[in-house]
């Protein structure tokens, strides 16, 4: 028996040495500041964090340290740190180093990176930015510490955060200008990151239209990079600013958004579990404001089940207590008491104490759930708990990218009633009176008009989206039919030929010849009602640019009327309390200004009504083909305008300097209004293109890229038979135009800007008009010096 017992011992004994193997750990310090003494430390040691010398590192190769243990075989989880906890790794951006994680089953090297030590992390980097950097890893640095100041309860300060952030977003532009394509995405995507963390700054600051309008900026930076994980984390992040100002319809319209994008990612990418789960979330949060709530609960557990649980990874963690909070809600919300009951109390008794947002959160939903079931006390004692907790903790819901206000304005109501129930009307007239302070910070008129504006300006631009998608798609159906037909007329030019050739000492030759001839006329007549088409197009083209100075010209008028009706109608409301006050002087300093205010509203009417009129009286000589005395110069100076509003209203970037030298002894002259004005305006329009801003990628002369210029003249003159002409002068500073090409601009379809951008019918068109009118038109440039054209017309 003792034999056996002691073969057993041998036998487990040698299994036990075998299951020793050797663990090389390398590791190499990223920080600035360089130390000597480095321990691993992990579930082999028991997670010792002394100076324990048999787990220090010793130095190994350039800028790295090493050291290899004898561990036995199995889960292996471990860090580094230079003591003590208090000064573990940390990550670049400030977070937790999660616990590494692998299984060991034979000799292993294991290589790692430090990039921050706990105790150092901003003196580090301070004396990083203190140094001569890239520009690129500079960006890094002030995004981190900003990122550090904004959301790390332990740094939190807002002026910090928006000092190192605005440094970033400048050095990010700086190296936009400079990048090439190579690292251009890359750039986009820091500049995202850095507007994301100025919106969320501004969101935990109660500032939720301008938190909105960065990240919808952001969401036309994802759109035109066409990165589908940019895109959905956009779309996410707009609706945690709709959901704050309880836009609950437009809150679920960005998220739905966001969940027809991830079902078109790859099944495989690792990015999609998590982007996922905030997903459905986003739709079941939103579904369950809006009172939907069996769909609201579906899509709470389905985000739930694509999240992978696990308990010691705090994201993993956070997510689920999310998704538990709103289930809850969603059963409080269906009378279903004891479900709701049952996850508030797991979150308030599982959550750690710094996440006193979360228990705060649940606090407030079994606050409802005693006040549904009559207990007043117990829902008095969670109430006062949550407020007070938001109350003194306003930092710390910051730091979560919240405004405790928010949070505050939900109680305090919920706090009234409750204290009306309990017969303490004092205590219910004082939350109840913090309730209404509190809204009107978080939500007043105009914060209501900012943030419906920035709704409306994005479903124009999504129109205006769409509408371009169609003209695209529709230009690329034109253009292939343009080379179908012209692939036609060739193939009868060639077949016609080919069939004289052989079958020209024939008797039949002339008649072949003439069918011939008939088809190919036939072509040629399908070919001229193409072009008559084509020339519409142009002709519509001209007309959008037209179109879009015009109303930003009837704009600034109805801005004013659409104001000064506004003031006037406070006013009168004003008024009205005066004479109910019976105080006289004050109503009669208020009626005057409202028959100011009366003034001011007539005068822009009038002034939207003559433009109304002007493109009225265009419209009819444009029907009517017919010559009328018309005052160049005025015309002129406003297709210049049109052109300009035009072409801003589709690039907001857009900018140029605009001169005139108008000869005022003109006078009026006999010209088709409508279709001189359309010559000025695509003379005007191609100059302005001529002289694109240096981001857009132009000529490199340096005065004309911090000046681009278009001048626009008029001059009277005696012609050579002695009748009386005016000149009209149109130039521009841009790159002028090559001589090899200089024949050919008046020729139909061609054209200098790249495909899909211009048809070559403009200057076609404008030389045909010209020459209806019995004038001339020309064109001088030198190649670096611009381009000028210049229209001679008679005067009658």
């Amino acid at each position: 028996m003792k034999k056996i017992i002691s073969t057993i011992i041998l036998l487990l004994s040698l299994a036990h040495s075998q299951a020793q193997i050797k663990v090389t750990f390398i590791v190499k310090e990223n920080t600035t500041i360089k130390h000597d003494s480095i321990f691993v430390t992990g579930s082999f040691s028991k997670w010792d964090s002394t100076a324990n010398t048999a787990y220090l590192m010793k130095p190994y190769g350039e800028k790295q340290k090493s050291i290899t243990l004898n561990l036995n075989a199995g889960p292996l989880r471990y860090k580094f740190h230079r003591g003590s906890w208090f000064t573990v790794e940390k990550q670049f951006n400030g977070e937790e180093v999660p616990d590494r994680v692998l299984t060991i089953r034979k000799d292993t090297i294991l290589k790692d990176e430090i990039n921050a030590w706990r105790d150092e992390f901003l003196i580090d980097k301070w004396k990083t930015l203190s140094l001569q950097i890239p520009d690129t890893t500079r960006m890094r640095f002030l995004g981190s510490l900003a990122n550090l100041y904004a959301f790390n309860l332990d740094y939190y300060n807002t002026d910090s955060a928006f000092y190192y952030t605005k440094q970033a977003l400048q050095l990010v532009q700086k190296i936009k200008s400079f990048s090439n394509k190579a690292v251009e995405n890359e750039n986009t995507a820091a500049l995202m990151q850095l507007q994301e963390l100025t919106a969320a700054l501004l969101h935990s600051l109660g500032n939720y239209p301008k938190a909105l309008e960065i990240r919808l900026d952001n969401l036309k930076l994802a759109e035109k990079e066409k990165d589908k994980f940019q895109l959905v984390w956009a779309l996410g992040n707009i609706t945690i600013d709709y959901l704050s100002m309880k836009d609950f319809p437009s809150m679920l319209n960005y998220a739905k958004q966001q969940d027809s994008v991830l079902a078109t990612l790859d099944k495989n990418d690792l990015r999609l579990q998590l982007t996922s789960f905030w997903s459905k979330l986003n739709i079941a949060s939103a579904y369950y404001r809006l009172n939907k709530l069996s769909s609201a609960l579906a899509y709470a557990k389905e985000a739930l089940k694509n999240n992978s649980f696990d308990s010691t990874i705090n994201a993993s963690w956070g997510r689920e207590i999310n998704g538990r909070q709103l289930i809850a809600d969603i059963y409080s919300a269906m009378g279903i008491s004891d479900s709701a009951m049952k996850n508030y109390r797991f979150i308030i008794a599982n959550m750690p104490p710094w996440a006193g947002n979360m228990i705060a959160i649940a606090q407030t939903g079994m606050t409802k759930e005693f006040q549904k079931a009559g207990s007043i006390d117990s829902a008095l004692f969670y109430g006062t708990k949550a407020l007070s907790y938001y109350q003194n903790n306003e930092m710390n819901v910051r730091a979560w990218g919240e405004n405790s206000l928010y949070y505050i304005a939900e109680l305090s109501p919920l706090l009234g009633e409750l204290y009306k129930s309990n017969n303490q009307p004092d205590s219910a007239y004082k939350y109840l009176k913090l309730s209404i302070e509190i809204k009107d910070s978080l939500y007043n008129t105009d914060k209501l008009r900012q943030f419906q504006t920035l709704g409306f300006n994005e479903a124009n631009r999504r129109q205006q989206l769409e509408q371009q998608s169609r003209e695209e798609k529709q230009q690329y159906e034109t253009k292939i039919k343009m080379y179908g037909l012209f692939s036609i007329i060739t193939g009868f030019v060639v077949l016609a030929v080919v069939l004289y050739r052989n079958n020209r000492h024939k008797q039949k030759a002339n008649t072949l010849l003439h069918s011939q001839k008939q088809e190919i006329e036939t072509t040629l007549g399908e070919l001229k009602i193409t072009q008559k088409q084509l020339i519409q197009s142009e002709k519509m083209a001209s007309l959008g640019e037209l179109t879009a100075g015009i109303a930003h010209e009837i704009q600034n008028p109805l801005n004013f009327i659409n104001n000064f009706s506004e003031v006037n109608t406070e006013l009168i409301a004003e008024m009205k309390d005066e004479i109910t006050k019976g105080n006289l002087e004050e109503v009669k300093l208020l009626a005057d200004d409202i028959a100011a205010n009366e003034q001011k509203i007539n005068h822009h009417g009038k002034r939207a009504d003559a433009i109304v009129k002007g493109m009225l009286q265009h419209s009819r000589s444009a029907n009517n083909a017919t010559k009328e005395p018309t005052n160049i110069n005025a015309l002129a100076d406003e297709y210049l305008r049109l052109a300009y509003h035009g072409l801003r209203a589709k690039d907001k970037s857009f900018n140029a300097t605009m001169k005139t030298d108008f000869d005022e002894s003109i006078g009026n002259i006999n010209i088709v209004s409508q279709d001189i004005g359309r010559v000025i305006l695509n003379l005007i329009t191609n100059a302005f293109y001529a002289a694109p801003l240096p981001h857009k990628g132009g000529f490199s002369d340096p005065n004309y890229l911090h000046n681009p210029t278009v001048w626009v003249s008029t001059k009277r003159i005696v012609t050579p038979s002695g009748d009386g002409g005016v000149l009209i002068s149109v130039r521009d500073n841009g790159p002028g135009i090559p001589k090899k090409i200089l024949d050919k601009i008046f020729q139909p379809f061609f054209t200098t800007k790249p495909t899909g951008q211009g048809t070559g019918l403009g200057l076609s068109l404008s030389y045909d008009i010209v020459k209806a009118h019995g004038g001339e038109i020309k064109v001088e440039t030198k190649e670096g010096k611009g381009a000028e054209f210049v229209i001679q017309l008679p005067f009658a």
